[in-house]
């Protein structure tokens, strides 16, 4: 039987696009089955009342300049394209709950591939419902009933369920993976995950 990894992540989010381009290696490990989880992280950050990007920076790793510097060595690393979005032209909360409604109708993760490759491979200059339900449909999902199930009430309960059991989980922001009761939280902790899972795996 597989062991479940849970795998909370944000569309708008840079590490969690560093970070699920190695899903695929992570679940190469044996019997590992990750479960792929989104959520908007400010809403996860205000569930569990601590964020670090109220008002200024509390550090200079916070800063977007230093990030999207570090994102693109992140992605030089794994050999993935890196190509920064219109940040404040996107609705990001609908793209996210977009997510959360591809997993009511069809394979969330090929869903959320589709939208880090367009988002950050791609450099999205725009996610408009148009382009949300092509996307989908290209993952093999319905796109015009996803976008008719972003507002509805199911994806929004859908959606707390998450957070709430993220909260439970004990994570606090995104990308996290958690396993065996225990949080691996940061593109750069995979090497943590990948220890974990290779030694009880062996």
């Amino acid at each position: 039987m597989a062991r479940i990894v849970d795998f909370y992540y944000a569309i708008g989010s840079r590490y969690c696009y560093l970070a699920q381009s190695q899903v695929a290696r992570l679940e190469g490990i044996g019997h590992i089955a990750i479960r792929w989880r989104p959520l908007l992280s400010e809403d996860l950050m205000r569930a569990r009342g601590l964020t670090p990007f109220k008002q200024d920076a509390v550090s200079v790793q916070y800063l977007p300049e230093y990030r999207s510097e570090d994102a693109g060595r992140w992605a030089a690393f794994y050999g993935i394209p890196y190509r920064e979005p219109a940040w404040k032209a996107i609705d990001w909360r609908r793209v996210n709950m977009a997510a959360v409604a591809a997993a009511r109708v069809g394979d969330v993760a090929a869903y959320s591939r589709r939208l880090f490759d367009a988002a950050f491979g791609g450099g999205a200059q725009v996610l408009s419902d148009h382009e949300l339900a092509r996307l989908a449909d290209e993952a093999g999902l319905d796109g015009k009933r996803l976008v008719a199930l972003i507002d509805d009430k199911e994806t929004v309960a859908l959606h707390q369920r998450t957070i709430s059991a993220a909260v439970d989980a004990g994570a606090f922001g995104v990308p996290t993976f958690v396993v065996d009761g225990e949080v691996f939280w940061g593109n750069d902790r995979l090497i943590l995950l990948q220890h974990h899972l290779s030694k009880d795996a062996a």
